[in-house]
C-alpha cells in the first residue's frame, strides 16, 4: 500500500514538473513579448509548482519509511510539513505580485497582447486542470495531503491562467492587466490559506469527526454490552496511520485482567473494521457522576 503510493505520487509529481516547465517557457516568454506582468507572474506561478513538485516527491519519500526507534509512529506528518512548505513559497509568489502589479499601476505600463499571450494561456488553462484533477483525485484516493495540495497548486495556475484570458479580451483600460496582476495573486493566496489551515490542523491533532465518532462506538459496544459511557475522543495523524484515544466505563466490580481484556479486544475491532489504532482508558462506572470534570490527566492539574 504504501509502497503503491509512493510510486504513483512519484509518477505524478514527475509529469507534473516536466508540465510546469515547459509552460514556464512558454509563458514566460508571451509574458516578455508583450509586457504583461499578469502573464509572467503566471509563468512564475508555473514555476513555483515545479519546486513544490520537487517537495512532494521528498515529502511522499520521507512518509513512506517505516517507524524506527526515534519515529515510533511513522514518519507520515512529514507530508503535512511538505504541504506547508509547499504553501508558503505559495505565499511569497502571491505577495511578489500584488506588489509588482501595484507598481505597475503606480506607474502608468499599458500591456498590448498578441496572439501569442492568448494561445499560451489556453494550453495552460487545459494542462494545469488536468494536471490538478489527477493529483487531487489519486491525491485523495490515498490519502496524501501534499499530493491534494500540489494538485490544488496546480489549479489555481490554471483559474489564474483563465482570469488573465479574459483580461486579453477584455483589454479596454491601461491598468486592467495590473489587476489582473492582483487578481491572480490573490487567488494565490487563498490557495495558501486553505493548504495551511488543513496541514497546520493535522499536526496540531483534532476531534474525529461526528461520522467516525459513531462508528468507532458502535464497534465498542458490539463488543461487550458492559462498555458505557463512550467518551474524550482525541485523533492524531500520522499520514495514513490514524491514533486514536478515547476513554469509556465498566463495572466497578470488574477485575483489571477483565477490563484490560474488553480494552484489547476493542482494539482489535477498531483496528480491523476502521483501520485506527487506539489507546483506551477504562473507568469504573461508580466515577459517572463525576463526567463532567473528566479531562487528561495534565489538563487536571
Amino acid at each position: 500500500m504504501i509502497a503503491d503510493k509512493k510510486k504513483t505520487g512519484y509518477i505524478i509529481a514527475v509529469c507534473s514538473i516536466l508540465l510546469n516547465l515547459i509552460l514556464f517557457g512558454i509563458k514566460y516568454y508571451a509574458g516578455k513579448k508583450s509586457g504583461s506582468i499578469a502573464v509572467i507572474a503566471d509563468a512564475w506561478h508555473s514555476l513555483s509548482d515545479t519546486l513544490t513538485s520537487i517537495i512532494v516527491i521528498l515529502g511522499l519519500w520521507i512518509a513512506s519509511r517505516p517507524p524506527d526507534q526515534e519515529h515510533p509512529y511513522g514518519h507520515g506528518r512529514a507530508e503535512s510539513i511538505a504541504s506547508i512548505i509547499v504553501a508558503t513559497l505559495l505565499g511569497m509568489v502571491g505577495f511578489e505580485f500584488i506588489f509588482e502589479s501595484i507598481s505597475r499601476i503606480a506607474d502608468g505600463v499599458k500591456v498590448e497582447y498578441d496572439s501569442t499571450v492568448l494561445i499560451a494561456l489556453i494550453i495552460s488553462v487545459v494542462s494545469k486542470e488536468i494536471i490538478a484533477q489527477v493529483s487531487i483525485r489519486y491525491g485523495k484516493r490515498m490519502k496524501s495531503e501534499s499530493l491534494v495540495a500540489d494538485g490544488w497548486h496546480h489549479r489555481t495556475d490554471s483559474i489564474s491562467s483563465g482570469l488573465i484570458i479574459i483580461g486579453v479580451i477584455f483589454n479596454y483600460f491601461w491598468w486592467f492587466d495590473s489587476v489582473m496582476g492582483i487578481g491572480v495573486a490573490l487567488m494565490i493566496l487563498w490557495a495558501t490559506y486553505n493548504i495551511m489551515k488543513g496541514s497546520i490542523s493535522t499536526l496540531l491533532g483534532e476531534k474525529p469527526n461526528p461520522e467516525t465518532i459513531n462508528k468507532v462506538e458502535s464497534i465498542i459496544r458490539d463488543v461487550d454490552s458492559r462498555i458505557s459511557d463512550i467518551h474524550n475522543f482525541k485523533m492524531h495523524s500520522y499520514g495514513t496511520r490514524k491514533e486514536m484515544s478515547l476513554d469509556f466505563r465498566l463495572p466497578a466490580s470488574m477485575s483489571v485482567d477483565q477490563a484490560h481484556d474488553i480494552a484489547t479486544d476493542v482494539g482489535i475491532a477498531v483496528l480491523e473494521k476502521t483501520g485506527i489504532r487506539t489507546t483506551i482508558h477504562t473507568e469504573p462506572e461508580h466515577e459517572k457522576e463525576n463526567s463532567d470534570e473528566m479531562t487528561d490527566p495534565v489538563e487536571k492539574e
